[in-house]
């Protein structure tokens, strides 16, 4: 009896050993190559749950290898999940850091060694960075989307562009007095475009002179006292202008030029709220702005009353410091040749540049001299706009909406549509 009893148990062990096995073993034919079964918790896992544990990005990644449809529900899922956690430790807590603005710390240097292998590669690179810049302004313009990957691409560009002179540039071919210039043009010039960014909120037409509340956003804030009974003034008046004869009602633009409505603050058809004159809504701020110019996707906010002075002076003086930068740099690692001698002081400007992509060194200082001439072509360009529109008292919204009124690109509008 007790061999029978010992014979038949070890027959049930091995029969469950058997079942667990097949069991396992059904359950792993069903893992995809990404999946197992955990030894500590038995449970199905994935060889990237260590690094996401997001079911998304496995679905994507399974079907991905599978060569099967991945749906888009899944991929937003997965961006999302990646956009959320990527945190930077941060004191009160993590901070999260948009994928747009670290996206042009890697660009950027990327952009810039690549262009130094040879001319040719410079070129192109080049020509493929102002189309890619002029696509994406329209992009951003069209769709009004509100983005810190251009100032993210300013700050790496300035930051990039600074090493390289300081640590690359032979500064030995240079006076001290042209170091310590360019330094205070560079720094003259980011101290502007800083104080034209902190004083944006000021030209909201919610915003507070000096701060602004903390537990509001700004363009979102409800309507002041003084504000309501412009509001509610304005109304009586139109209610009035209104209320006339048949024979001598006007419209309002009519009323608003012939003075019925002179001094009366304007009510905006967006947000609806009293705005002063000459204030216009932002679509990408979601608010009114005080004497809107426009809205700069460089520095992410808008330019108006309160910041166009430092925004004018801030460009003027990255305008010098990037043609000084670049003179400098080039006249250093090219032949240069004396253009002019003002005041007993040699102007030098470069000559013969046909070795700069010998060495890294070089390369790399004549692909950054070439990047400010770039973009001071670029600034030149705002520069130039801004003084034709202060030459006509206008700003770059109203010449733009005087523009659309009047049907300057009627001709054009036309042409478009027949060839659609």
């Amino acid at each position: 009896m007790f061999l029978m009893s010992a014979g038949s148990s070890d027959f049930v062990s091995a029969a469950w050993r058997s079942e667990a096995e097949e069991s396992k073993r059904g359950e792993n034919e069903s893992l995809c190559c990404c999946e197992y079964v955990a030894e500590d918790s038995g449970q199905r896992s994935h060889i990237l749950g260590c690094c996401c544990n997001c079911v998304d990005f496995d679905l994507v990644c399974t079907r991905l290898i599978t060569c099967r449809a991945i749906d888009r529900r899944n991929i937003d899922g997965m961006l999302i999940a990646f956009q959320d956690r990527l945190r930077l430790p941060w004191r009160g807590g993590a901070k999260r850091i948009s994928p747009a603005a670290v996206a042009p710390a890697f660009i950027v240097p990327l952009m810039l060694g690549l262009a130094t292998l040879n001319s040719k590669t410079a070129i192109v690179l080049m020509l493929t960075l102002v189309g890619f810049t002029i696509w994406g302004m329209q992009l951003a313009k069209r769709t009004a989307t509100r983005t810190n990957f251009f100032l993210s691409w300013l700050v790496f560009s300035v930051f990039y562009m600074i090493i390289i002179f300081e640590f690359q540039v032979p500064l030995l071919e240079l006076a001290p007095e042209e170091n310590y210039a360019l330094m205070f043009f560079s720094c003259a010039a980011l101290y502007c475009l800083y104080s034209a960014k902190t004083l944006s909120p000021l030209n909201l037409v919610s915003a507070q002179y000096g701060t602004t509340p903390k537990d509001e956003l700004p363009g979102i804030a409800e309507a002041s006292s003084g504000e309501e009974q412009a509001e509610a003034q304005t109304t009586l008046q139109m209610e009035s202008v209104l209320s006339l004869d048949d024979d001598e009602v006007v419209d309002m633009d009519t009323a608003e030029r012939s003075g019925l409505m002179h001094g009366q603050p304007n009510i905006c058809e967006i947000c609806r709220k009293v705005t002063p004159r000459r204030a216009y809504h932002c679509p990408v701020c979601g608010t009114c702005v005080k004497r809107r110019d426009h809205h700069s996707y460089w520095l992410n906010c808008c330019i108006g009353e309160r910041n166009y002075v430092w925004y004018i002076v801030g460009l003027a003086l990255s305008e010098i410091a990037l043609l000084l930068g670049a003179n400098l740099t080039l006249t250093s690692i090219c032949h240069p040749f004396m253009a002019v001698r003002p005041l007993g002081y040699p102007v030098l400007l470069p000559d013969d540049c046909s070795e700069v992509f010998e060495g890294f060194e070089l390369g790399i200082s004549f692909v950054v001299a070439c990047y400010a001439l770039l973009i001071s072509a670029y600034i030149a360009f705002i520069l130039s706009r801004q003084a034709y529109l202060w030459w006509k008292g206008t700003t770059l919204h109203e010449y733009k909406r005087a523009s659309n009124a009047g049907g300057r690109n009627r001709i054009w509008s036309n042409w478009r549509a027949i060839l659609k």
